[in-house]
């Protein structure tokens, strides 16, 4: 293969490359699907993986999944008596619930694209 050179006389092509960045086309794609088959099956576990929050001393428990799911709240029947205060309690631990799933899903998608990044 002949190299092609730049007005600059820099090399635009061929011979040797950064170390651990595949050196074709062909190699790349094959490593982005990879990552894309890896996304998808993460997202399909996110469905079986629960996250669990309680406020209020356990007066109020929440579960949901990181596919973003509410699986159950469960609360003490005496919260209801003041409903500002359940209002309150309910916010809170929606708000952590959804920061905690953001969190996972985040951090293992993360791991899935580092370990393609041929930069990294």
């Amino acid at each position: 293969m002949k190299k092609l050179k730049s007005f600059g006389g820099r090399n635009l092509g061929g011979g040797g490359g950064t170390p651990g960045i595949p050196k074709n086309f062909a190699e790349l794609q094959r490593l982005q699907m990879k990552m894309e088959e890896e996304l998808k099956n993460l997202e399909e576990s996110f469905a079986q993986e629960q996250v669990e929050v309680e406020v209020g001393g356990g007066a109020l428990k929440i579960v949901a999944t990181c596919d973003r799911q509410i699986r159950d709240i469960v609360y003490d029947k005496d919260l209801l008596d003041d409903l500002e205060m359940f209002n309150d309690m309910l916010k809170t631990a929606m708000s952590e619930v959804w920061q905690k799933v953001e969190s996972i899903r985040e951090e293992k998608t993360n791991e899935i694209i580092a370990k393609y990044n041929p930069l990294a």
